[in-house]
């Protein structure tokens, strides 16, 4: 039987890489994107070459969206085993400056999405009866603050606290976990590579390290991990606190 992961935000950076990982994996892709442009449509063509894959496209906000997301997914590969809530967004400005319109962007793709779809997906992977496992993406700032980022951490720590309390609610069937990567050097990111004297392993993250820890907590291997973040960090959260930068 051939197992299934939805992957949201799959055209680029992390969830590129997601996405490419568990296709090696042997994973069915659903390969989510917030829009039908030239470049997600480049990307999902590789991944159909590579195997067995389904392309769903809309913002994760919409009404509606999520349950139809898992549907088409399901519809077209048959099962749904793993979610992976990567799509997620930011705005950098000074606290003072952020507006109730940056507020609801923000905590509605980066925790109402994640929620929304991975109810979906639990309905469907409990009507299957076999087990799951949904994966979030957060961030460093999760765990630790950043100057200019206010509402991007506190949406990040409140999707930490929807996985731990998801795990806890959907246990002993479905295992929910979360990865939460510091500066990781992806087209998107250009200040990664200007972080490294603050990076105790001297260098930015790869999405590729993110996707292999995203690969373990999906697998089998993984069976009794769920309710925890774990950071791909190169160490920086140990010595940011107070850091005029982070």
């Amino acid at each position: 039987m051939e197992r299934v992961a939805l992957v949201t935000g799959a055209a680029t950076g992390i969830g590129l890489a997601v996405a490419e990982r568990l296709q090696a994996d042997g994973f069915a892709l659903g390969f989510h994107s917030h829009r039908d442009d030239e470049n997600a449509r480049a990307r999902f063509e590789e991944a159909a070459a590579r195997g067995p894959a389904s392309w769903v496209v809309g913002d994760v906000t919409e009404p509606g969206a999520a349950d139809r997301l898992v549907g088409e997914t399901v519809a077209a590969l048959g099962r749904l085993d793993v979610l992976v809530n990567n799509a997620g967004i930011t705005v950098a400005k000074p606290a003072l400056e952020l507006t109730a319109d940056d507020f609801d962007a923000i905590f509605s793709v980066d925790v109402k999405g994640a929620f929304l779809l991975s109810v979906a997906a639990a309905k469907e992977m409990r009507r299957q009866g076999d087990g799951g496992a949904i994966v979030n993406v957060t961030s460093i700032h999760e765990h630790v603050p950043r100057p200019g980022f206010a509402l991007y951490a506190a949406a990040k720590a409140a999707l930490g606290m929807l996985t731990r309390s998801l795990a806890l609610e959907l246990a002993p069937d479905i295992r929910v976990n979360a990865v939460a990567p510091g500066a990781i050097a992806t087209e998107r990111n250009k200040e990664a590579d200007e972080l490294d004297p603050q990076i105790p392993l001297g260098r930015p993250g790869t999405p590729a390290e993110v996707a292999s820890l995203v690969s373990y907590l999906a697998g089998d291997e993984a069976g009794y991990v769920s309710g925890t973040s774990v950071l791909v960090d190169g160490a920086m959260a140990q010595q940011v606190v107070g850091s005029p930068a982070w």
